[in-house]
């Protein structure tokens, strides 16, 4: 569709699994499989990897080049000036949030999400944590919402937490969507690569699947005949937000 944009916020700076964008994937690099992933879905028009000018993240943009795929350096912190430039720059007026620790994004939920936004005019679109598998949805948000979010924002820099000062039904028109598919309801599944075991997990899947998983409810019926691969990462701590973090919007 004309205008929606997928970007996608990739760093190679993490604490818990350093460079895990760029981590072995049944031989490709992480990002990449992403990026195949991505291109399953029908309504974006680009997509675009959003990525920092630090020199960290050097190789992220050098990967991009030798593939032929769009990527843009911003800001290392402030998230949605990236997505803004790039927005402008295409002249987006939709664009899809993934974040690249995230290769099993779903595409199906993807475009019925883009629909659904399109259709009911929202600003902001997300599916319930209950709704799918940890790793697999994406949000929907408005330029001009995103451009009016960060305007708000008390602090720009801490915009890597957007959702959190996105998700306010007092400044913005939010819509929360159902996948259609009953069988992607599986909030007990965790599918981001955040830590060791994360990874793990996905190269299990990847390597069953030759590199080429399939549709995320045949992924979750393969998982729910092993039942080891699940249990691999099955115990894991949530990253705690930051104490410092202000993702308040000025007139809170």
């Amino acid at each position: 569709m004309k205008g929606v944009l997928a970007l996608v916020a990739v760093r190679l700076k993490s604490t818990r699994l350093p460079r895990k964008a760029l981590c072995d994937l049944a031989g490709q690099p992480l990002i990449l499989r992403l990026d195949e992933r991505l291109r399953l879905a029908q309504t974006p028009e680009r997509i675009v990897w959003c990525t920092s000018t630090a020199v960290t993240d050097d190789p992220l943009a050098a990967l991009a080049a030798q593939r032929g795929i769009a990527c843009f350096r911003g800001d290392e912190l402030d998230v949605m000036s990236r997505f803004i430039a790039v927005a402008r720059e295409h002249a987006g007026h939709t664009v899809i949030r993934i974040t690249g620790d995230n290769p099993l994004t779903d595409p199906v939920a993807l475009d019925f999400m883009v629909e659904e936004h399109l259709r009911e005019k929202a600003e902001y679109t997300y599916i319930s944590e209950n709704g799918m598998p940890r790793g697999t949805r994406c949000e929907i948000i408005s330029v001009p919402a995103l451009e009016r979010c960060h305007a708000l924002a008390e602090d720009p820099l801490a915009s890597e937490y957007m959702t959190l000062m996105l998700r306010r039904p007092d400044r913005f028109n939010i819509l929360q969507v159902t996948p259609p598919e009953a069988a992607v309801h599986r909030r007990d599944l965790r599918l981001t690569v955040d830590t060791p075991e994360d990874l793990t997990v996905m190269q299990a899947i990847f390597s069953a699947f030759n590199g080429n998983p399939p549709k995320l409810s045949e992924i979750i019926h393969w998982l729910d005949r092993n039942a080891h691969v699940v249990a691999m990462n099955s115990v894991q701590t949530p990253a705690d937000l930051p104490e410092t973090v202000n993702v308040r919007l000025r007139g809170d």
